[in-house]
């Protein structure tokens, strides 16, 4: 049995061509396949099928969708089960060199480590034989729901890297003239493309083309300003310079029969460092937090002082709630530092979708493979691995960036050890005990003015103009949390008859306040609703109470009602440090003693996920099955208890 996902979902076994017939069915495998050999939840399925308007019988319907695809494969093949049922979802059962995407990868990896190894012959082979591989969007011809859309534009993102790569596999084997005429027509089919425009550029150049080169450049940039309202990168303006002044340096052509097809390499020819490229795109329409940005830039730039006079890495420390754009802030500081580190920008997300932390093993992994070391090298100790990044970046001068950490002992592996590279971290934790000289950042909600910038931006500043003192108690009633603003400027963009009046009168009630962020495609707030997830058991029970206690909630009101709800309140003050210290509780001092405040987005959403029945008892309420927002207020007896 084979599995093709990229292009038209397709799927052959030894009697020929098999798929279930059903659209829906083909969309389940689909999900199945790029999951392969790991557990789908239920959960996920039904909103890839149905969004947030699943059917009342969603499960059985899944079920009869899974039928058919086992009835469909096992008529193909014979044998089985391919798909399993597992505790929580399902799980197709995928060998070896049985799905495209795997040799895609494989085949990508064997490029990447030949043209760090300097043989640029097999890395161009290798990357032509994976992108052969490809016959279309993946999953073509398949309806897509808001994960699949995802993993397709994940998919789509890894063949344009190879495509890039290979490229590069040919300009260094000097066939720039060669490259001119697809090069041209990528420039075109993405115009926001700088990998594309400077390998034009550069392709252009050496083959005697100064003006095609000019003129890509100014495609490039009349593009980027028109539509993101950007420059170029530093690196694409200063090849322009070089263009311009006749000085861009020749690079070697691999000479005829010096076996770069075969494998072997010139013994002159160097061997070419890669230098990965990692950062995601800046947020087009990022507003405020300058004070916030200009901290990272500074605590990441290298120091002005004498050589050898800073003995530590540089580390910046990015903290801060659920929603206060901790990762944007990160990303737009980091491009600003990119061009001084010219060794190279690495990036790893150290949460996996579900909310379970990525071992430090696999991020020091995937780290190494995007610097260029083959995989079969690569030791299976997380020490060892360590050892071996510390080592490659301490002749570099790299910015790696770690999004959304867990812990200090996450991290550390993860760090390099030379005063020449700086670290950009993200987290909700203040991840204390690092080495290195660290500089810690911390967000909060932006301010009225910034917040209606951002609206601004996103639903156009006439219209948000118009609306202003609407708009700005908008953004108060969300604390200014930038994941709330934008989601509020997604939804007027989406829809012109849509005045800011109509969302603020909804979000007035708080009952109703977390649906207004929530549009037809918008996703961003599932976040917030599995960060509490992230906490222990304790303190999970304790951030519950306290949504369901009117805010804000005094120490001596807290320890009554912890005591009626029967928790011991011997560990009150390591659970409240551990809530403030993970940014899920603010605190604050007042004539009365200390009051604890659980943030907008997390109690919006810990109140809608966990309303309980008003007969439940104390336990029940301050438990794990939830709390309760406005209109299902907490119950009488626990009221009374804190009360007295």
């Amino acid at each position: 049995m084979h599995f093709s996902i990229l292009g038209p979902v397709e799927v052959r076994g030894d009697r020929g061509a098999c798929e279930p017939a059903s659209p829906m069915s083909r969309q389940v495998l689909s999900l199945l396949l790029v999951h392969a050999n790991q557990v789908v939840p239920l959960g996920s399925l039904v909103e890839e099928l149905w969004d947030d308007a699943p059917p009342k019988l969603a499960r059985k319907t899944v079920q009869t969708y899974i039928y058919h695809i086992r009835k469909a494969l096992r008529e193909g093949a014979g044998g089985g089960p391919w798909v399993r049922t597992e505790p929580r979802g399902y799980r197709i059962r995928v060998g070896t060199g049985q799905l495209d995407l795997w040799r895609f990868q494989e085949l990508c990896a064997r490029g990447r480590a030949a043209l760090s190894e300097g043989r640029p012959g097999p890395a161009s082979d290798a990357f032509r034989e994976a992108l052969a591989l490809w016959r279309g969007p993946a999953f073509s011809g398949t309806a897509t729901g808001a994960l699949l859309s995802a993993q397709q534009a994940r998919l789509e993102d890894l063949r344009m890297a190879a495509l890039e790569q290979r490229i590069e596999a040919d300009m260094e084997l000097g066939i720039h003239r060669e490259l001119l005429s697809e090069l041209k027509g990528l420039t075109l089919d993405h115009p926001l493309n700088e990998v594309l425009t400077s390998q034009l550029m550069r392709a252009a150049t050496r083959s005697g083309h100064r003006q095609v080169a000019l003129d890509a450049y100014q495609r490039l940039r009349a593009a980027m300003v028109g539509e993101l309202g950007l420059e170029p990168s530093v690196e694409v303006r200063d090849l322009q310079r070089g263009v311009l002044e006749d000085v861009l340096q020749p690079e070697r052509r691999t000479a005829a029969g010096s076996g770069a097809g075969s494998g072997s390499r010139a013994a002159d020819e160097p061997v070419r460092a890669v230098i990965p490229a990692e950062l995601p795109p800046r947020t087009a329409d990022f507003v405020g937090l300058t004070r916030q940005v200009a901290a990272i830039v500074e605590a990441g730039r290298p120091s002005d002082a004498a050589a050898g006079a800073l003995s530590a890495v540089r580390v910046a420390v990015v903290t801060g709630g659920v929603g206060t754009g901790k990762t944007a802030t990160a990303v737009e500081a980091s491009h600003q530092l990119r061009r001084h580190y010219p060794g190279g920008q690495l990036f790893a997300t150290l949460h996996r979708p579900d909310g379970t932390p990525v071992p430090s093993r696999d991020a020091l992994t995937s780290l190494l493979l995007s610097s260029g070391h083959p995989d079969r090298q690569l030791p299976s100790a997380v020490e060892d691995l360590a050892r071996l990044f510390r080592s490659w970046t301490s002749e570099r001068r790299m910015l790696v960036v770690l999004d959304d950490a867990a812990s200090p002992e996450q991290v550390i592996p993860l760090l390099p050890s030379s005063p020449d590279c700086a670290v950009v971290v993200t987290s909700r934790w203040r991840l204390e005990g690092l080495p290195g000289a660290v500089t810690r950042v911390e967000l909060t909600g932006m301010s009225e003015d910034e917040g209606v910038a951002l609206l601004a931006g996103a639903a156009g500043a006439r219209r948000i103009a118009w609306e202003r003192p609407q708009a700005a108690e908008l953004v108060r009633l969300y604390d200014g949390l930038p994941l709330a603003v934008r989601a509020l400027g997604e939804r007027l963009a989406g829809r012109t008859d849509l005045l800011v009046r109509d969302l603020l009168y909804r979000a007035r009630d708080e009952g109703r306040r977390l649906a207004v962020l929530q549009g037809p495609q918008h996703d961003s707030l599932r976040r917030v609703g599995t960060a509490h997830q992230r906490l222990p058991t304790a303190e999970r029970e304790l951030l519950t109470l306290l949504c369901r206690l009117p805010r804000p909630v005094r120490e001596h009101e807290l320890l009554r009602a912890m005591e009626l709800s029967g928790r011991w309140t011997g560990e009150f003050n390591r659970l409240v440090e551990s809530l403030v210290a993970s940014h899920s509780v603010e605190i604050a001092d007042c004539r009365e003693g200390l009051t604890f405040t659980v943030p907008v987005l997390s109690r919006l959403v810990l109140c809608e996920r966990g309303r309980v029945d008003r007969r439940a008892s104390p336990r029940e309420v301050a438990g794990g099955s939830g709390g309760a927002g406005d209109r299902n207020p907490p119950g009488p007896v626990l009221l009374a208890g804190i009360a007295t």
